[in-house]
């Protein structure tokens, strides 16, 4: 059975590419005729598959829970040093997660995904152990930060091109299950970070997950396998895919959705306590919003499957928007958090899974690390820019008081994205046989 999307991707390829591309469309087919590769959607497929879920929960599980760190270095540890200023750990895990992919991705498809990501766990062990020494804020942003950002880099750049590699039947609920793993991951890291903090301190905390980190990628690492062969290049990156459109609105939707999306996870447990909640209080609602995100990635990879990868992003982008802002401008206690934290975490981060798959529709395989690669330098600016500004309008605006005008900052990037996904949408459309309002796209 031909994959989802296969027809209008075809279509697209075709009418929206250089002969350089098409040409090497053809090699694919050559190579794949001349190595012995597993077939798509094979079960071996499923281990590399959640070999990947197991490294998400390492690799976003610090991210997903870093709402827990923030709280306290807010609120205990470094109570009169402004949000702006510590924004910017948990910003440049993001930005060096996602933005340093440019490199990690051409090296994973040059030099292997393994050997990659054995690099990765090793600086994300010594961020974790570094880390837990510290006493500066400075400190902290050079190894919880930058150097944990590092490398998550590393694990992040085979892991996200395993899934859509081998399935194409399934490849929205392949990559959906594998990124629930970084929900899953939220899920024990905010409870355990929590309970480690309060029983053992911050500093045993940061040793414990370092010390985890190291024994479970390390394992995993050795799961990482290919089903599509890379071909010998000579350039670091692939350029040409920054020929294509459908390459640059996919990267300025990460780049806004990255803007806005994070303001919910580190600024949620802060609101609680603002409405006389407690730590734990602000604990269980990232706990909450964990649980919902691990449900809603892998029910939007299923939908993608069913109703199209750009319908299921273009529609759960709106819905968002339309969550966010009365259920966190409006709430006057925590019943309000906790429903927008379920459903904020079901619906807002399938742009997270969904956006490997379509640009395993529109571009080679074997290349996908390369070029998911650089659309994530797009993500890292924007993960960089919104997370600063979320702080300083927190600090100037919001008085540090309340949230209004970082919702609104968050709200209107998100809002952004989905105008963006609209007009991919069009584009598609309009580069294919088949010109219909209403079809699976």
């Amino acid at each position: 059975m031909a994959p989802p999307d296969s027809v209008d991707a075809q279509t697209v390829l075709a009418a929206d590419s250089t002969p350089e591309l098409s040409q090497t469309s053809d090699n694919d087919k050559e190579s794949a005729n001349e190595i012995n590769v597993r077939p798509a959607d094979c079960a071996f497929g499923w281990i590399p598959t959640l070999a990947v879920m197991v490294n998400y929960m390492f690799i976003f599980g610090a991210s997903n829970s870093y709402g827990v760190f923030s709280t306290y270095y807010l609120n205990d540890k470094f109570a009169g040093t402004p949000a702006s200023t510590l924004s910017w750990i948990g910003t440049l895990i993001t930005t060096f997660m996602l933005g340093g992919n440019i490199l990690t991705g051409a090296l994973a498809d040059k030099k292997g995904y393994r050997l990659t990501a054995y690099i990765g766990t090793v600086l994300c062990t010594a961020a974790y152990i570094l880390a837990s020494f510290c006493t500066q804020v400075w400190q902290l942003i050079l190894t919880q930060g930058i150097l944990f950002g590092m490398g998550a880099s590393f694990l992040f750049a085979p892991s996200i091109s395993i899934p859509p590699q081998w399935f194409d039947k399934y490849r929205g609920l392949a990559s959906g299950v594998a990124v629930a793993g970084s929900s899953f991951g939220g899920l024990w890291f905010t409870a355990a970070t929590q309970a480690m903090i309060d029983n053992l301190g911050a500093g045993w905390a940061l040793r414990i997950l370092g010390i985890l980190t190291f024994a479970v990628t390390g394992i995993m690492n050795l799961l990482y396998f290919r089903r599509v062969p890379a071909k010998p290049r000579k350039n670091i990156l692939e350029l040409r895919a920054a020929k294509r459109l459908t390459f640059w609105l996919v990267g300025l939707e990460s780049f806004a959705m990255y803007t806005g999306y994070w303001a919910v996870t580190f600024y949620i447990g802060t609101t609680a306590q603002q409405l006389g909640g407690s730590q734990q209080d602000g604990s269980n609602l990232l706990l909450v919003l964990n649980a919902g995100s691990a449900v809603g990635r892998i029910l939007a990879g299923y939908i993608a499957d069913k109703c199209g990868s750009i319908n299921t992003l273009l529609m759960s982008l709106i819905l968002t928007v339309v969550i966010e802002m009365p259920l966190w401008m409006k709430a006057k206690s925590l019943a309000p958090l906790y429903v927008l934290c379920a459903l904020y975490g079901m619906i807002s981060p399938t742009f997270i899974s969904l956006n490997p798959v379509i640009v395993s529709h529109y571009f080679d395989t074997d290349v996908l690390a390369s070029v998911m690669g650089m659309a994530n330098v797009f993500s890292g600016i924007g993960g960089l820019a919104g997370n600063l500004s979320q702080g300083e309008i927190f600090d100037k605006y919001d008085k540090r008081e309340q949230f209004t005008n970082t919702i609104i900052f968050s709200a209107m990037f998100i809002l952004f994205a989905a105008l963006i996904v609209l007009y991919l949408r069009i584009h598609v459309i309009r580069k294919s046989n088949d010109k219909r309002l209403f079809q699976r796209i």
